[in-house]
């Protein structure tokens, strides 16, 4: 009897601990699809005027972005697969479902990881995933893009109360060689490593601090012949320090962001890097329904006299931060000019109801170095005027449900004789159309299965 009470107990406890083990299990399917119509007449670059003169035509197009997500759940395991097809409307062959010869494939995994769960607040993550510290200022999931950004990694994360730390690296190879192979890939990495700590000082205030070692490999192609016993493999490096101090409590009308970052080390294996960035944003509640915003970025620059071969000034943005997200929705300054940017800017937002929003931003441009160029009018060695131009981002945001938002933007840029030479104009005589665009995106992000 003794005999069989314990296996009877046995047999509830495992049945139990089985039970339990179902429960904490969590499986959830979700998806994402995004079309964007877009009207380009000046984007990222003004557009000369003339019916003669080619490319000066506004663009119509659609993107799309479609997205099938794959969620587990358990006390010992996190995991996430997601597929992801992008897309311009007609790239694909409509008859033949095959694309194009100048189309990049536009079907592929997005992220696909797992996340093992290891000692109380530690856990140890690998696989291809996204990247989002603070704003995006550095690592940015890039969701504006059509196609994200993502990184094959891994990082070992620790969070108790008040403090959570990530260490992650990367290792990169164009393909499974059996020697080892340059990689140079257009700004990308070959090796990655990255330490963040975020600490929660007092209630809505957190500093976080960021070091970032990114290893790249010459572009060369003396570095790209892997059959010569003098290929260079070395890796030189650029390296970017610094952090935020934020503060954002729901029960104050005021929040900030201030940013600060150094960059050194290499931006070439020729060109020493010795440059830094500064931010500043701040907004304010007005009252429930409407906040003002006010800002400043500081872009470091190289001096004219700089002996370009050798050292640089000039900040490098990180290729995977969020362009979108500064200097403007017209991405002029995705690229920086060698004698840096200063940017001030300030908006309103007003929350007309639930479901109406709509934001407001004016920015000025202005270099911070002074800067030569050779203009294409004189064929002669010009200084760049300081004034780069302003622009104006008008968004109307409005939530269909609570799956389905849509958003209408309409952006201008007012340009001067700094803004043809500092951008890739460099032609104080060519005559301008005046650059606008304008967007309609329908975001829908529904959840098709959820079962614990």
């Amino acid at each position: 009897m003794k005999v069989k009470m314990k296996r009877l107990g046995w047999i509830i406890f495992l049945s139990g601990l089985c039970s339990a083990s179902a429960l904490a299990q969590k499986v959830t399917i979700d998806a994402e699809i995004r079309p964007r119509a877009e009207v380009r007449d000046g984007f990222s670059q003004p557009l000369v005027s003339g019916s003669n003169i080619a490319n000066n035509r506004a663009a119509g197009l659609l993107l799309q972005r479609s997205r099938l997500g794959f969620n587990y759940e358990s006390n010992s395991l996190n995991a996430r697969v997601v597929l992801q097809d992008a897309r311009t409307f007609g790239e694909i062959d409509n008859k033949g479902g095959q694309l194009k010869a100048d189309t990049a494939n536009v079907f592929g995994i997005y992220e696909a990881w797992a996340e093992l769960l290891l000692l109380p607040g530690t856990s140890f993550k690998i696989g291809r995933q996204g990247i989002q510290f603070e704003d995006g200022r550095l690592f940015s999931l890039c969701t504006w893009s059509n196609t994200g950004t993502a990184h094959d990694l891994a990082q070992l994360k620790y969070s108790t109360s008040g403090l959570d730390a990530q260490l992650g690296f990367a290792y990169n190879n164009k393909a499974a060689y059996n020697y080892d192979s340059v990689y140079n890939l257009s700004k990308m990495y070959k090796q990655l490593t990255f330490l963040h700590i975020t600490k929660s000082i007092v209630n809505g205030l957190d500093l976080s601090l960021l070091g970032v070692d990114e290893g790249f490999q010459e572009n060369s192609a003396k570095t790209a012949s892997t059959s010569s016993s003098k290929t260079d493999l070395n890796l030189y490096h650029r390296y970017t320090t610094g952090g935020n101090l934020s503060l954002k409590n729901d029960s104050l009308p005021l929040s900030f962001l201030l940013t600060g970052y150094y960059q050194f080390g290499k931006n070439s294996s020729t060109i020493n890097l010795n440059a830094y960035l500064l931010a500043l944003k701040a907004t304010y509640n007005i009252t429930r329904k409407i906040g003002v915003t006010a800002g400043t970025d500081y872009y470091s620059g190289s001096k004219v006299t700089m002996d370009a071969t050798k050292n640089m000034n000039t900040f490098q943005k990180l290729p995977y931060s969020a362009n979108h997200s500064f200097n403007g929705y017209m991405e002029y300054w995705a690229t920086l000019p060698k004698g840096g940017l200063i940017n001030y800017y300030g908006g309103v937002s007003c929350n007309l109801n639930d479901k109406l929003s709509a934001d407001a931003t004016y920015y000025t441009f202005f270099l911070a170095k002074d800067m030569q160029v050779k203009d294409k009018a004189t064929n002669k060695t010009v200084g760049v005027e300081n004034n780069l131009g302003s622009e104006l981002d008008l968004v109307l945001n409005y939530k269909l449900s609570a799956e389905t938002a849509l958003q209408l933007g309409w952006c201008t840029y007012f340009v001067t004789d700094g803004t043809k030479l500092a951008s890739k104009i460099q032609n104080t005589a060519a005559e301008l159309k005046m650059p606008q665009y304008a967007y309609l995106m329908l975001t829908i992000k529904p959840k098709l299965f959820a079962q614990k």
